[in-house]
């Protein structure tokens, strides 16, 4: 293990040399706040604080630094990157810890094909990888399933299932996404870069989360996800700059949260009062550091390449 943490260390310098040498600057934003990013499946850890002579309130520890750095862009920062501490409740396992590291970063002016590169690059630079393999969403899919998603609906998805075991019912959901992203899970990622690393684009425009949709392509976002040996190490977009399909979007993920039978989080905040002023065109990107350091130790899981997992802390 402590073989493992100096190549931690290594891998850290390495990616700052990457974005370093791209003028890209450093940043450290808060890891509290009273806001925090939406979404159905990342739930953030709460924390009961009070500023002198204020109420208390409810902040959270940030689930990713995307609402700050982003707020930095607005200010006109430039193309900037951050490593850091993220934290996510409920998560514990191989791959998971409720406090992990992450990179993010945000290249001002890009479009999506430079999104793509620069990932590709990254990877290579700390894995020591050939070129990332491109392949679409629906295209993996198909690839390992024999399923057109677009043609596909819910109970569609249900018959499948049923014939492959990975339901007892076709009740489980009447949600085209649950479907997808069960089956995608289950079946299509550990398929996904077992040579080499592999950038999957234009997900579905119903899991676009803060990316734009594609002009060519309406079905699809740009937001992309890299694998490599069946793990996923980065999701990345083409920046959404509209602030109102934010907010409509955030509206959506607070309803499935609550179906869900989780709590809604706080709809106006900071960042839509930002983008509403304006917000460059950029793309931006999260990788999980942890797992990547796993990949170049040749570890099995994430507590082999961490000081302390949390249930030790």
């Amino acid at each position: 293990m402590i073989e493992n943490l100096k190549i931690r260390a290594s891998l850290l310098k390495k990616l700052r040399q990457f974005f370093d040498d791209r003028l890209f600057t450093e940043v450290q934003t808060p890891v509290l706040s009273r806001d925090t990013v939406i979404d159905r499946h990342l739930d953030p850890i709460e924390v009961s604080m009070r500023l002198p002579g204020g109420p208390t309130e409810t902040w959270y520890l940030q689930t990713s630094p995307e609402q700050s750095m982003k707020r930095l862009l607005h200010k006109g920062m430039g193309s900037i990157y951050q490593v850091g501490p993220v934290f996510r409740d409920g998560e514990l396992g191989r791959l998971h810890n409720p406090e992990f590291t992450m990179a993010e970063w945000y290249d001002v002016g890009a479009d999506f094909e430079r999104g793509l590169s620069l990932l590709d690059e990254l990877l290579h630079t700390l894995l020591g990888t050939n070129a990332a393999k491109r392949v679409r969403f629906e295209d993996a899919f198909f690839d390992a399933t024999g399923l057109r998603i677009f043609e596909m609906k819910p109970c569609d998805f249900a018959e499948w299932a049923l014939t492959k075991g990975l339901v007892d019912t076709p009740n489980w959901s009447d949600d085209w996404d649950d479907w997808v992203n069960l089956i995608f899970s289950e079946c299509v990622q550990n398929t996904l870069g077992l040579t080499a690393p592999v950038i999957v684009s234009h997900f579905p425009a119903s899991q676009a989360a803060l990316a734009q949709v594609s002009a060519s392509d309406p079905r699809t976002a740009e937001r992309y996800e890299a694998f490599y040996k069946g793990v996923e190490l980065a999701n990345g977009y083409h920046e959404l700059l509209d602030a109102d399909q934010l907010q409509s979007r955030s509206i959506l993920a607070n309803e499935q949260r609550v179906r869900d039978g989780k709590k809604p989080l706080p709809i106006q905040n900071r960042l839509i009062d930002a983008m509403r002023l304006g917000m460059p065109n950029s793309c931006g990107c999260a990788m999980g550091f942890d797992r990547i350091v796993m990949l170049a130790c040749g570890a099995n899981s994430i507590d082999q390449v961490v000081s302390f997992m949390s249930d030790e802390a």
